[in-house]
């Protein structure tokens, strides 16, 4: 049974004033007793020795008459043994009845009397029935006078007054109880406020106070107790601060986090191991099964979860290249950290892709020059050949010159050493720039050029110098797959603004057009479509080197179309030709 303080308090006040009141009773009683006991002792010595001298005065009387007499002289009971122990006279007893005691030789108050001493013994009357007390004293011839006094007296006297003090001790037993009980509730109530204050504070209320007015030991608690929260609710906001911005580095970081338990399921997942693992908004409590089903990410786990630092590790996730790395954790579990190294890798194979590509697209004009420049050494090589290798080597260094000068300006815009100045350009006119160059080829193929250009969509807000080179390498790559008399078509339709153009939040209220440069060649297989505006890319790379093209045409245009906030897309159909369509924006004073 579960007590509070006070109901302990009250309990001990009540069993200590009753221990008291029963300890008074029996202690007075004792002491009253052995008192009144001795006060009989000392009348009945007295009346013994008077006894004695009164018996001793009358030899003649017959023993038992005397122990009559001198019983109702005395108002006691009297009784004479002779010093063979045998009762010869008893008081209380008749004549024809003293043959029927038995012997009292082994009486202590006896034995002491017979060796000449005042004997005195307290023990229950086996003749009369109750307790008494005996005192004996040695007489003339041997015998022994013994006088009796019943203690039923003194025991009633020692009850009463028992009883006296027992309820009065009950009296005060209450008031007692009464008033203990306020005293109790009053010196627990602070602390029961203390506790309630405390179980709050437990349960995460720190703004809980005591304020208490008590200047004693439970003010001092309370002060030290309000002094405690003050200092734990400092001490928790600044954890909370540090932990809110631990959560928030760790949430704003690139890199997935993971943490897990000692048995591998999932505490914490910051959102960036969300999006990499598919794992949903609250991924606690997942096993590595559920998180994914790679094996390596399982052994990864595992390997944690042993104790030991996993160092830098490649796995992949859904086509992802993840470089992940371990630490267990001293109070068990582990945490994880993937970086998606994807674009890294992608960036390798274009490295990879690009060193090739470049090497074999330099070293096939590079050996046609070597070639030819060692066979017009020879003195007798004939003039016509001579004329005609000599044009192939400057036919070879010509294309040399483009794929250095393609090189150089894509990794001048890829760089940003190559900034958009734009400027109110006309579509028709800059095309048409961009076509004169090209002219003698397109005769040659009888070729021409179509301009299908609305008034509302001519001015644009561009780079003359970069809009040139978009349409140049547009109308290139066209004259090299239009058939003899093919035909290059330039068109332009407004269009709602590219989603690339308002990347910055802000509104952008211009409108913009969609230019489109459209041919009747062979087309492009669909299969090369999302790859055609990757540098040295071709659809039909031995057709292109034959025609001098570099492979980094389209590639060029994208980037240049991107600088100005527009996109770009191909479509095509084999046999039916090829169209490029790129945006951009139409000037503020055109538009209004």
């Amino acid at each position: 049974m579960h007590l509070r303080a006070d109901q302990k308090l009250f309990l001990t006040y009540i069993a200590v004033i009753a221990a008291v009141v029963a300890a008074l009773t029996l202690g007075v009683g004792a002491l009253l007793r052995r008192h009144m006991t001795e006060m009989q002792a000392a009348d009945l010595r007295r009346e013994l020795l008077l006894s004695r001298s009164l018996y001793e005065s009358h030899p003649a009387v017959q023993p038992d008459s005397l122990a009559d007499w001198l019983g109702s002289i005395a108002d006691r009971r009297v009784t004479l043994i002779a010093p063979d122990g045998r009762v010869i006279g008893d008081s209380e007893v008749p004549d024809a009845g003293l043959a029927a005691l038995e012997n009292h030789r082994g009486r202590p108050e006896i034995r002491t009397a017979l060796a000449g001493r005042l004997g005195r013994a307290v023990r229950m009357s086996a003749s009369v029935g109750s307790e008494e007390l005996y005192m004996a004293v040695p007489a003339a011839g041997g015998r022994v006078i013994r006088l009796a006094v019943p203690l039923h007296e003194v025991y009633s006297t020692v009850r009463r007054v028992q009883r006296g003090i027992f309820s009065v001790g009950i009296v005060a037993l209450v008031l007692t109880g009464v008033l203990s009980l306020g005293f109790s509730i009053a010196v627990t109530r602070p602390l029961r406020q203390l506790a309630g204050v405390a179980r709050a504070m437990a349960a995460g209320d720190l703004t809980r106070r005591a304020r208490t007015r008590h200047r004693d030991e439970v003010g001092e608690l309370a002060d030290a107790l309000d002094t405690l929260a003050g200092e734990l609710q400092r001490r928790l906001g600044q954890l909370e601060g540090e932990r809110a911005e631990m959560q928030a580095l760790i949430d704003a970081m690139a890199e997935a986090v993971i943490a897990v338990d000692a048995k591998g399921r999932v505490r914490r997942a910051n959102p960036a191991a969300q999006r990499i693992f598919s794992l949903g908004r609250d991924p606690r409590g997942l096993s590595p099964q559920e998180v994914t089903r790679r094996q390596p990410f399982h052994e990864l786990v595992k390997r944690s979860l042993d104790g030991a630092p996993v160092p830098p590790t490649e796995l992949t996730q859904d086509g992802r290249h993840l470089l992940a790395t371990a630490q267990p954790l001293p109070s068990g579990g582990a945490v994880m950290v993937f970086l998606d190294v994807s674009a890294l890798r992608r960036l390798e194979d274009v490295r990879r892709d690009f060193v090739a590509n470049a090497s074999h697209e330099l070293k096939t004009p590079l050996t046609a020059i070597r070639g030819f420049a060692e066979t017009l050494q020879d003195p007798n090589l004939p003039p016509e050949l001579r004329a005609q290798f000599t044009q192939t080597v400057k036919h070879n260094a010509d294309r040399l010159q483009r794929i250095v000068d393609d090189l150089l300006d894509l990794s001048r815009i890829e760089t940003g050493g190559w900034r958009v100045e734009p400027e109110i350009v006309s579509v028709v006119e800059i095309a048409e720039e961009a076509w004169g160059p090209l002219q003698g080829a397109a005769e040659r193929k009888g070729a021409r050029l179509q301009v299908r250009v609305p008034a509302e969509c001519e001015f644009v807000d561009a780079d003359p110098s970069a809009l040139r080179q978009i349409f140049s390498n547009l109308f290139g790559n066209a004259l090299r797959y239009i058939p003899e008399g093919g035909e290059v078509e330039l068109s332009a339709a407004p269009v709602p603004a590219p989603p690339s153009a308002l990347a910055d939040g802000t509104v952008d209220d211009r409108a913009w057009v969609q230019v489109a440069v459209r041919d009747n060649g062979s087309g492009i297989p669909s299969t090369h479509l999302p790859r055609i505006f990757e540098r040295f890319y071709r659809a039909d790379a031995a057709r292109s080197r034959e025609e001098g093209g570099t492979g980094l045409g389209l590639a060029i245009v994208k980037h240049l179309v991107e600088g100005h906030g527009g996109t770009v897309q191909a479509q095509s159909e084999l046999g039916r030709g090829t169209t490029i369509r790129f945006t951009l924006p139409v000037p503020d004073e055109v538009n209004g």
